[in-house]
């Protein structure tokens, strides 16, 4: 499918169907493409009736995980968690409600969304209180592939590592896996709870009062919660953190936190710099060096903190790449 970048365009035949699909009137809807994300093309659109809704449609060679998305969502309304209803899904494509407000994702961060990103703290806290059955990324029943944190924890996908010049990155590489190997040890046994699997300022929209909506439920996992702030500090500005921190616990981090943190917030470092290296997105691997070295001397002098010394600036690519 071509999508443009910006306007409403003429309706691509996978978009009606899908709308039909769910029972909609698909006439005379208006689609305005939305940011694509890695799995999904969608579309913004407003029904004859009114109806504001998201289209999703699934990219080329991308697995499937609406059915996920749909098992997510209900948890999430049942809990009282803001989430779009998922209306119907194939497949190929899902219908689901649209929320309202805007994504915390504003360069740099204003007071109003620090004051946002506190309440998305506490709204992160509701999630993490449902349970699930096991660890790793859940499937449309909610089971995940490992039975145990540490199985999770070291399930890092085999990749070529990648080079640039002047960074010994193989070293660094090496230097993080047996720190994550030494710290699985030291990560606390609990039972799994639900994450977003994606938890950044552009999946959570709000208004001036309240968070509206969790949106991109595509990657839901069972885990610590510890690993959604981690993978959240490692993309966002240092003072969302700090905002989105104090929400979740009511204040300061917990002493007892900060280790797993630190490790968790290694893990995720290691696997986003594979991944930006398949993209050969160089500026984005400097920056997980740099937040892998960090972590790795905090840990090495005993002195994990809660908010990484490196953090992206407002400019930073992981704020535009779709």
């Amino acid at each position: 499918m071509s999508v443009p970048d910006t306007g409403i365009i003429r309706p691509h035949p996978l978009l009606l169907e899908a709308l039909a699909s769910a029972g909609l009137d698909a006439s005379e809807a208006e689609f305005t493409p939305l940011r694509p994300g890695t799995d999904s093309l969608p579309f913004a659109v407003t029904t004859r009736d009114g109806q504001d809704l998201v289209v999703k449609v699934r990219r080329a060679g991308s697995r499937s995980r609406y059915a996920t998305a749909a098992w997510a969502s209900t948890r999430l309304r049942d809990a009282g968690v803001p989430a779009p209803h998922v209306l119907w899904h194939s497949r190929e494509a899902c219908v689901e409600t649209r929320c309202t407000g805007r994504p915390l994702e504003a360069e740099p961060p204003r007071p109003e969304d620090l004051d946002a990103a506190a309440r998305a703290g506490d709204v992160l806290r509701r999630i993490h209180a449902i349970e699930v059955g096991s660890f790793g990324q859940l499937d449309s029943h909610g089971m995940g592939q490992h039975a145990t944190i540490q199985g999770w924890f070291l399930n890092l996908p085999s990749r070529s590592s990648p080079n640039l010049p002047d960074l010994d990155l193989q070293s660094l590489l090496h230097r993080a896996q047996q720190a994550l190997q030494t710290g699985s040890k030291h990560l606390p046994s609990a039972t799994p709870r639900l994450l977003h699997g994606d938890w950044v300022g552009r999946h959570v929209f709000a208004d001036s009062y309240r968070i509206t909506g969790v949106v991109d439920l595509e990657s839901v996992r069972g885990g610590d919660p510890l690993a959604e702030l981690a993978g959240w500090s490692l993309r966002e500005p240092a003072v969302l953190t700090e905002a989105l921190l104090a929400g979740y616990f009511d204040g300061p981090a917990p002493d007892r936190s900060l280790l797993p943190l630190s490790l968790f917030r290694l893990r995720i470092a290691v696997s986003l710099l594979h991944h930006h290296a398949s993209c050969d997105d160089q500026s984005m691997i400097r920056l997980r060096a740099a937040q892998i070295q960090a972590d790795l001397d905090d840990l090495d002098q005993g002195d994990p903190h809660a908010v990484p010394r490196v953090t992206p600036d407002g400019h930073s690519p992981e704020r535009r790449r779709p």
